[in-house]
């Protein structure tokens, strides 16, 4: 029997929720740290305290386990039946010198990773969405209300923050990390739209993380549920371009888990743990392998009037997530579930929309930039290196980090950390090493303190340096066959975001967020020389390369819910759209697209059914008869 697919991905997603209030450990916290880190900066001005305090989340953890050793499930979210509907906190439009969607609520990589620092109290989860925005921007009350709280410490999100109750609806709003104390005092009447304070940043220093934490709980301050739920906007369009980590953390032993935006638990303060996962994917920060870059092309211009076919893919069954093989062109892959099983595993879902097998176990692989070679990680911490052409098989110590294969497929590259990755502190120290591709003759090429590093081609790394609270960020370029091994500085960026390298390591594609001149702000593309000056593209959206010289875009309009789909051209710096939204309506889920190796095809998820489809790029459609009627058709072509 058929179901709906987004009745589907619901249910599933309630099913893995219900099975992850079993598991997991209770602890309580507020939702960011409130003491200095080690070297500490700017600290804020002293302010008054509240008039009252405010509730603090209970530090007690529940009962431990059952008799049968199983964690007591939270009780039922106590929210009023009816939602209110809410403005959004900032008056300007979104965009890259305005305010961007940074964090979404919930089951996200951050919280995944630094809750143990920031988010105890709130289930393991990010208990709010964070909005990027520069220091001193307005922010609004999303609705009428009474002003509850200033500068209450209980509930972190320091330096300053402010509670509004709204009025006979069960909810309140905080706004967190703000710049100074709020315009605001406690009894306040306030009314949607009007401005309250100004949006700042966690360590102080407005250059470090300048971001609004908002919350949306009840009235007793209980609960928190996802503000995208309550706040009229087009969340998937904004979540297109800005966000730090787009994905969601995967439960490798519940994949469905809190995986979507709309799919996300209510919080209850101080109950136990959501994403406390035995095993989870991606790795800890720490772990992660450097991104690989695409394989080295170059493609024909595609002609004027190119037809762009969508054809669906896989509509009824879990979509998200998908990757390529650059060895198996006709198919892409996924972590779903075995059929009446329950057992997770990898998946290749062929492109032609036929049935999708079972390919492998979880964790996925690792793949070279050419799909010949797969890292897994091994239980004693090494990683078993395979060559699939031969089957030879190496077992590398990388002291547990995860290696990324160069674009030739002959050596390994990783990262080593010292000490956890936290923002807002100092960047641990990090060691960038590289070996043949069986493990033999490791070396240590480079050392510095945080930041991150990948293989532009097949002797060449692209480091990044980001310098500690602030906004600042260097790039560099490192030949690991330079005996010197001298790095040679690219350039220096503020609010450097989103780098992606070029097929062939020739070009970086990037943008900038709140460049002191605003028209500065937007993206740029850039060879990969010593020397080399940016290029500022005339559009701004999400990107991906299509080849060497052009990049695939997204329009970003957060007024309307579908993209039109461009391509770039970087040599004669020119943009063109390739795609009508009025017969042909792309809608991304959560910035889940990605072009095949060969750079001809697109594949991507669409919100509304959770649907896979694929765009491919054919001649240019003949000139219409105005007297002929137009078949219906599936797949769908455009001009």
């Amino acid at each position: 029997m058929a179901h709906s697919p987004r009745r589907l991905i619901a249910t599933l997603a309630l099913a893995a929720a219900l099975i992850l209030t079993t598991i997991g450990v209770s602890f309580a916290q507020t939702d960011e740290p409130t003491e200095a880190p080690a070297t500490e900066p700017p600290t804020a001005e002293p302010t008054e305290a509240p008039a009252t305090e405010p509730p603090v989340p209970a530090t007690e953890a529940p009962t431990d386990a059952a008799a049968d050793g199983t964690i007591p499930a939270p009780e039922a979210t106590e929210a009023p039946a009816e939602r209110p509907t809410f403005s959004l906190p900032f008056a300007e439009a979104p965009g890259p010198s305005t305010w961007l969607y940074e964090q979404h609520y919930g089951n996200t990589l951050s919280a995944y990773n630094f809750g143990t620092d920031w988010y105890f109290s709130g289930q393991g989860l990010h208990f709010g969405i964070d909005l990027e925005a520069k220091c001193g921007t307005p922010v609004l009350a999303i609705g009428d209300g009474v002003v509850r709280y200033v500068d209450a410490e209980g509930f972190g999100s320091l330096p300053h923050n402010l509670i509004i109750d709204h009025t006979g609806t069960g909810y309140s709003s905080l706004y967190g990390h703000l710049n100074a104390v709020p315009v605001v005092s406690p009894g306040d009447a306030v009314t949607r739209g009007q401005v309250v304070a100004e949006s700042g940043d966690p360590d102080n220093t407005c250059g470090s993380r300048p971001h609004l934490h908002l919350e949306i709980r009840n009235a007793d301050y209980t609960y928190a549920y996802n503000p995208t739920e309550f706040i009229d906007a087009n969340w998937h369009m904004l979540a297109s371009i800005g966000l730090v980590y787009s994905i969601f953390e995967q439960d490798l032993e519940h994949p469905y888990f809190g995986m979507t935006l709309e799919g996300q638990p209510d919080v209850k303060f101080g109950a136990n743990w959501l994403n406390h996962f035995a095993r989870a994917w991606p790795v800890k920060l720490e772990r992660q392998p450097p991104d690989n870059p695409p394989l080295a092309r170059h493609l024909d211009p595609l002609p004027e009037g190119v037809t762009v076919t969508r054809t669906p893919v896989s509509l009824d069954a879990w979509n998200l997530g998908t990757w390529w093989d650059a060895s198996d062109p006709d198919a892409i892959y996924l972590v779903d579930q075995v059929p009446d099983q329950g057992e997770t595993g990898v998946f290749r879902q062929p492109l032609d929309g036929s049935a999708r097998t079972y390919a492998g176990t979880v964790p996925p692989p690792v793949l070279s930039p050419d799909g010949s070679v797969q890292v897994v990680y091994q239980v004693n911490g090494s990683m078993q290196v395979t060559r699939t052409a031969d089957g030879s098989q190496w077992e590398v110590l990388t002291q547990g980090s995860y290696p990324a294969v160069s674009p030739d497929g002959t050596r390994l590259l990783w990262q080593v950390y010292y000490a956890d990755i936290l923002p807002g502190t100092q960047p641990p120290g990090m060691e960038v090493w590289i070996s043949n591709l069986d493990g033999s003759v490791p070396r240590l090429v480079y050392r510095q303190s945080g930041g991150w590093t990948m293989w532009l081609d097949a002797h060449r790394l692209l480091i990044a340096k980001r310098i500690a609270y602030q906004a600042d960020e260097q790039l560099f370029i490192l030949d690991v066959d330079d005996p010197g091994l001298t790095p040679q500085l690219l350039g220096n960026y503020t609010f450097l975001r989103r780098v992606e390298v070029a097929p062939g390591g020739g070009k970086i594609a990037y943008y900038v967020a709140f460049q002191g001149d605003p028209n500065a702000s937007g993206i740029y593309v850039q060879d990969t020389q010593p020397g080399s000056q940016p290029q500022k593209l005339d559009v701004f959206g999400a990107y991906h390369w299509r080849d060497d010289q052009s990049l695939y875009m997204l329009s970003y309009d957060p007024a309307q819910t579908v993209h039109t789909l461009g391509v770039y051209d970087v040599a004669a710096a020119s943009y063109r759209t390739l795609t009508d939204p009025a017969t042909t309506p792309i809608r991304v889920a959560n910035s889940d697209w990605s072009v095949s190796p060969d750079g001809t095809r697109i594949v991507y998820v669409d919100p509304e059914d959770y649907g896979l489809y694929m765009l491919t790029f054919g001649e240019a459609a003949a000139p219409a008869d105005p007297g002929a009627e137009t078949p219906a058709a599936t797949p769908e072509a455009v001009g």
